[in-house]
């Protein structure tokens, strides 16, 4: 119950701090492989890297390991040795305020960064991470279709929950191989 009303309240909070930022129109195609930087935003409470190393082999193909940022809630040693040359920004739950929302010191070390995608790896809405990823700038935001992900991401995907989490960021890893 309470954390419901935390996320309704945050989600308002945040629409009220966005609400004279607009999307330009972008064109999907070319824009990952035109990019220069990428943020990628780990799953909360997801300790397993081999899940999502589709992603990660990806990120380390089309980008160079200083212009991937990835952000995490816990102390992601095995991405450190996935992505030895990727900056890697450590959030605790004592960082977010009492409407989930980051503090401004966190705030300040993800605006600080030149993102040009971000890509939340959360199968389920989470307030902070889609947060991140709308104020990190970035002219993508690629996140998982869910309730309120509508304001936070300019690229939805639909993830066939009946598939295990590795599969599902295989499909998503290979859709965006594409672009």
């Amino acid at each position: 119950m309470i954390d419901q009303l935390q996320l309704t309240a945050g989600h308002l909070v945040s629409k009220y701090q966005f609400r004279k930022t607009t999307d330009r129109v972008v064109s999907f195609t070319g824009t990952l492989s035109a990019s220069k930087a990428v943020m990628v935003v780990l799953p909360f409470g997801d300790n397993d890297p081999h899940s999502f190393r589709s992603i990660t082999d990806l990120l380390v193909e089309r980008f160079d390991g200083q212009y991937i940022t990835v952000i995490s809630s816990d102390h992601a040693v095995d991405m450190m040795r996935l992505l030895p040359r990727s900056t890697i920004i450590h959030y605790r739950t004592d960082e977010l305020n009492m409407f989930r929302l980051p503090r401004r010191e966190l705030h300040e070390r993800i605006v600080t960064r030149n993102i040009d995608v971000a890509i939340d790896l959360n199968l389920d809405f989470l307030l902070p991470p889609a947060y991140i990823c709308k104020a990190s700038g970035a002219k993508i935001r690629v996140g998982f279709q869910r309730k309120y992900a509508e304001h936070y991401f300019n690229f939805l995907v639909r993830p066939d929950l009946t598939l295990s989490r590795k599969l599902i960021y295989g499909r998503l890893a290979h859709f965006l191989k594409k672009f």
